[in-house]
């Protein structure tokens, strides 16, 4: 049984996870998550910008430890990439630009559009770039994780100034990636199905949540 800190929280993204056929490919991919979801959880837990910088740089600075084959502190999520790293050669400067890209969350508030597009990209958008390595495709999931990231950000932080059309943009643009993207890296885009009901401030249900990830993986649309 994997440990509980190498699992994401979000049940969406635990369910599409389980679309992945290898098991052990899934849970390296859930490691993924769940290192994203851990850095995602400092701005959320600290009032003190600087006490978040500090524990977000115990993190970059675990990486460095990784990256420079010096002894590495512990931490379960911390052992699990550097064998990721270590098997699937995944550039430790993603890793360390995930950490980064996280900083402007430490101001409390609403995000800009602009500003938030910063955030998805340097964590969803380049943990997409680790998963598909991981899962041994490629192909360009920028859109997609913009989509499912907005949308969480907005629900959970709000966005300054985005509305109806912004979600629009973001869902044209993301159905366009989706149609190139190959079945094994399907589970990666699937959460993108449910955007639409956080950005609007709904919470779906398990079934239906259940449901519309099914159809996304059968349909190949989102």
């Amino acid at each position: 049984m994997m440990s509980s800190e190498l699992l994401p929280k979000s049940e969406d993204i635990r369910l599409a996870c389980a679309f992945i056929p290898d098991a052990g490919k899934r849970a390296e991919v859930l490691t993924l998550f769940a290192f994203l979801e851990t850095l995602r959880d400092i701005p959320e837990r600290t009032t003190d910008p600087l006490m978040g910088e500090i524990r977000l740089r115990w993190w970059y600075e675990a990486i460095d430890e990784i990256k420079e084959e010096r002894p590495v502190r512990y931490h379960p999520l911390i052992e699990a990439i550097k064998a990721m790293i270590e098997r699937y050669s995944l550039p430790a400067g993603t890793f360390h630009d995930m950490i980064e890209g996280q900083m402007p969350l430490l101001d409390k508030g609403p995000l800009t559009v602009r500003d938030a597009l910063g955030v998805i990209d340097r964590g969803e958008g380049n943990l997409f770039r680790l998963a598909a390595q991981v899962l041994g495709e490629t192909a360009d999931l920028t859109d997609i994780a913009r989509l499912y990231g907005m949308a969480r950000i907005k629900a959970m932080r709000g966005l300054s100034d985005a509305g109806d059309m912004e979600l629009a943009h973001l869902k044209r643009e993301a159905g366009k990636a989706t149609r190139a993207v190959p079945t094994i890296l399907m589970p990666l885009a699937l959460p993108a199905s449910l955007a639409a009901i956080y950005w609007r401030g709904g919470k779906p249900g398990p079934l239906s949540k259940r449901l519309r990830l099914f159809w996304s993986f059968v349909t190949g649309r989102i």
